[in-house]
């Protein structure tokens, strides 16, 4: 007879905080691997990477979803504002050429995060998940 204090698989983690009890790699202590639609760390969400290209440069934007701070990695240097927009299309935030977008303070929603080179007047829009 199965209880919630049983570790099937034997993680370290009963049954009541395993996601799934059936595989020692996936458990609340692993780290998450982005874009393989697997939550291994039974946060409830699979980590999401993004990576989009701008006048010729690699911009990558991570982690999606987010609590703390969205990084924003470009390859080459850009001039960018970044923004970003509530749903409603309201302005919550910009900034200019940062690498770091603070969200901690960012009411847990989905939002849209624009990056538009000043330069070559290209945009990227990507959705962004804010959780607590």
């Amino acid at each position: 007879l199965l209880t919630l204090d049983d570790d099937l698989d034997q993680d370290g983690f009963r049954l009541v905080d395993d996601c799934d009890d059936e595989d020692s790699d996936i458990n609340p202590n692993v780290e998450e691997i982005p874009n393989n639609d697997i939550d291994e760390d039974c946060d409830g969400l699979d980590f999401v990477t993004s990576t989009h290209e701008i006048a010729n440069s690699t911009i990558n934007i991570y982690p999606n979803p987010t609590s703390d701070v969205i990084n924003i990695e470009i390859m080459d240097q850009l001039n960018v504002k970044i923004s970003l927009f509530d749903l409603d299309g309201k302005l919550i935030l910009s900034l200019v050429n940062k690498n770091k977008i603070p969200v901690n303070t960012i009411a847990t929603g989905t939002y849209l995060l624009e990056l538009h080179d000043f330069n070559s007047g290209q945009k990227v829009i990507e959705k962004i998940v804010i959780i607590k």
